[in-house]
Parts: structure tokens; sequence; C-alpha cells
């Protein structure tokens, strides 16, 4: 790999090269030679493994390690730092870099894994990384690193993926078992990751960039001198506890705002969850120091505060418990158990996961959970909101919630079966109509006079046995809906 160098004009303009606090003089790199004699003359081969070990209710524990293939003796096995990922990924990283560091750089290294996320990370995705100044990289300190080490090599380095059932695979399955028993030991490593200096090009390249780039760049600048809002550390701490206990998942900040964005979310309600998260809705404790506008603060209904877990899990007033109640009656239809609903859960609704008699994620289970979740919390807002402002507090019919309620699923239903069925010409459908049939299979009205692809059919309809009574819908449960 060779080192950081400027071959021509356009590549010497780069923007924010000062960003990282780095000097301004101009680097001084060492010459790199190297003998072609003493390059074959010695080779290194290392098998270097991450795993990552998930105790019962605790959170997942990742450890990198490498054997050397001359001597079983020669191991490193290691815990990975707690601010990284906990991850597979990022543990065969640290593997690598522990393993190149323990090679002389005069010495040809040939490091075998058991995925290609080194190879990748290193041959295909690194230039792109350098050019746009490292901005939104996840784990870039253990990355830059890693480049640094490699191209302060003189010697060449090769990765290779071991194939099953070769003598480099059962090498890399014993790297990995030294993994392993470090993982559960869960012994804290401090990693030297210090840059040298003038190892990574300063800013971003201006030839290789577009707009969206450089402005990611100056949020990242600007958001490290913000402290962390203390209303949204809550309500992530709040989802994490809920996802861990419904869910039996360990999850950080970073997936729970990429969960928001899923797909299976319509861009209202995903709307709707994003400002959640961030506390972002003018309820409750939003009006209590307001003047003359404090009486908003509370439930007129309830007489309690209304914020967001009262109005979504709490409140007496026809709308919450009813719209949970039918989105539960839908699920147990097919599926044997319905999550408790609590806050926590309805916001961390996109990290569910339900798995089959083999262990793999069902993934129509998933897909359904999601809607029903995202449009009932979204719904129950609705007719708060139309109670509240539109109405002055006349509560909304039941007659009229179980109808919207109808309405919104089946419009997810129809919009479904137009995208799985109408590809545009030359082009795959939109949702593919496999995952369509196993998102809905088991609550449609009328089942068995249907065919098994229905997708085509009309009048294919969901929630006419949601509602089988008119009872009172009054709720007393502090830790939600079960």
């Amino acid at each position: 790999m060779p080192p950081n160098k400027i071959t021509s004009l356009s590549q010497g303009l780069r923007a924010f090269t000062n960003r990282t606090g780095e000097p301004k003089e101009r680097p001084v790199l060492p010459a790199r030679r190297r003998t072609r004699n003493a390059s074959r003359a010695r080779n290194a081969v290392i098998y270097v493994a991450g795993v990552i070990h998930t105790p019962p209710g605790k959170k997942p524990t990742a450890a990198a390690a490498f054997q050397t293939g001359e001597d079983e003796q020669a191991q490193m096995g290691n815990c990975i730092p707690a601010v990284n990922d906990q991850s597979q990924y990022v543990a065969e990283l640290f593997a690598a870099l522990a393993a190149i560091r323990s090679v002389e750089g005069t010495t040809t290294l040939i490091l075998y894994s058991a995925q290609p996320y080194v190879r990748e990370a290193m041959n295909k995705k690194l230039q792109s990384w350098e050019h746009g100044g490292w901005v939104g990289v996840q784990n870039r300190d253990v990355l830059q690193c890693l480049a640094a080490e490699l191209k302060a090599r003189k010697a060449p380095t090769y990765f290779k993926v071991a194939e099953a059932g070769t003598a480099a695979r059962t090498a890399c399955k014993r790297a990995a078992r030294l993994a392993k028993k470090t993982a559960r030991r869960r012994v804290d490593v401090r990693w030297d990751l210090t840059l040298p200096p003038h190892t990574a090009l300063p800013g971003l390249s201006l030839q290789d960039n577009r707009q969206k780039a450089f402005y990611r760049a100056i949020r990242e600048e600007k958001t490290k001198e913000l402290a962390p809002r203390a209303s949204t550390e809550q309500k992530l701490a709040t989802i994490k506890a809920a996802v861990s206990e419904a869910f039996e998942r360990h999850v950080s900040s970073a997936d729970i705002w990429n969960s928001l964005s899923v797909k299976d979310f319509l861009p209202r309600p995903a709307q709707f969850l994003w400002k959640s998260v961030h506390n972002a809705l003018k309820i409750g404790s939003f009006w209590s120091h307001i003047p003359d506008c404090e009486d908003r603060a509370v439930c007129g209904e309830c007489g309690e505060l209304e914020d967001l877990e009262h109005i979504l899990v709490k409140c007496v007033s026809p709308g919450q418990e009813l719209i949970w109640n039918a989105a539960k009656t839908l699920w147990l239809e097919r599926e044997p158990e319905w999550p408790a609903v609590s806050l926590g859960t309805i916001l961390g609704c996109g990290l569910a996961e339900f798995r089959d008699d083999r262990g793999k994620i069902n993934q129509g289970a998933r897909r359904l959970y999601r809607i029903l979740m995202s449009e009932s919390a979204y719904l129950i807002w609705r007719v708060r909101n139309e109670r509240v402002i539109d109405r002055e507090g006349r509560p909304v019919s039941v007659e009229e919630i179980e109808n919207r309620f109808k309405f919104v699923i089946n419009q997810r239903l129809q919009m479904d079966k137009i995208l799985a069925s109408r590809p545009q010409k030359g082009k795959r459908p939109a949702l593919a109509p496999k995952l369509v049939l196993e998102t809905w299979s088991g609550i449609i009205d009328n089942a068995r006079n249907l065919p098994t692809d229905w997708l085509h059919e009309p009048r294919v309809l969901v929630g006419s046995r949601t509602f089988p009574s008119r009872t009172p819908y009054r709720l007393d449960n502090s830790q939600g809906i079960g």
C-alpha cells in the first residue's frame, strides 16, 4: 500500500484541511524501499479472528485474536474498547491491527480471516474514505490506525479469506476459540490508536466529493462542540432498556437512529417517531414555562402531565387503549405472543426481531409489527390532537376510531399490493411479492376463499374481526399495555 501522495494539482485541492488539528507543515515521508530478494525470503502467515459474546441479560462483548502459522503458542487475544461497536467486523479490524504490529515492516505478511471484512475495508473502501476525509465513517479510529500501519510497512501485505475445509480455516477457528475465551473474561485492554503525524490526508478532496459530503463535514465539526440533549439521552436510554427486555437485544444509539429510517415506516409516522425520540413535540412540560399556557401541560381528561408516555399508553380518553387492543387482536391472529406496549417499545419498534423455529429472523412478522406499531402510535397522536385542538376536549367516538384504524391498516395493505404487483417496465417491483405475502398472510379477511397468491385479487381487507365487542376502554396500567 503506497504512502499518501499528491500526484496531481486536482488531488491537492482539499477543504477543511485543519479540521483534525494537525499542523500545516509539509509532511516529510520516509523513502519507500523494498528489495525483491528480502521480501521473498521472509514471509509471515497470521490467522486472525473476531467474535462477539452476549451473555444473557448483559451487553455484548467483542474480542480479537490471532495466531501465527509456525508456532501455535504465538497467540494474542484481547477485548476491543467499549467505545467501539461490539461487532465481529470491528473485532477483526483490531485483530488485523495487532497482527500487523507483531511483525516487522520488512517482512512479507499474509493475513487469513474467515470473513472478508478487513480485505474489503482496506482494498475497496479506503480510497473513498480518505477522499471523503473519513466523514461519517464508523469506527474510523481503528480504520485510520490500520491504514497507517499498512502504509508504514516496506514489505507487501496480503489479505486472504480462508476457504472452508482448508488448513487456513482450521487455524482461523483456533483463533476464534481464543477470542471467545477472551470475550467471556471481559477484560478491558487499552489499545494504542494514536496516529503518527502526517499519516492521514487532511480534509476532503474537492475533486472527489459533492456538496453533501462538505455539508456533513461542517455538521460533524459543529456537533463536536454541542453537549448531548438530556431529554434525548433519556429517551434513548428508555428505548435501549425496553428493547433489551422485550426482544433480548442490546442496541446502541446509532442503531436506534438508523431504525427510524427503515423502509417499513411511511414518512409521517417516521417523522413522528423521530421527533418523539428528540422530545421535540410541543406537549407536557413544554407549556409549563410559558405564561398563560400552563394549563396546556395537563391532560384535560386525566388531570396529569400530558407527556408522550401519557398520550400513547396511559390516557383514559377513548383512543390509545382502543387502538392498541385492535393492533393486538390483529397480531394474535397469526403470532403466539404480543409484546408488551410501552413508550420504549413504541419508539424502538424498528429494532424488534422475531425468529422462527430455526432461529432465523421472521421478516414478515418483523415488518407487520413495524407497521402496526408505527401506524397505531401515529393514529393515537392524530386522534389526541383532534380531540384537544379541533374538538376542544370532546372525545372522538369509538366507532370513528375503529373505522380510522381499519382504514389506516387497509391503506397500507393496498399500498403493498400495488407496489408488489405493478413493476415498472424492465424493472423489479418496488416491494418483493414474497415479503408482502409473508407480512399480511394470516390476518386478511376470508383467507380460506382466497388463493395462495392473492396480490392480484380485489377486495382483500383486514380488520373485520378486530373489534369483537363494544366494551368500555379504560386503562389503569403504569407499565403499559400487555
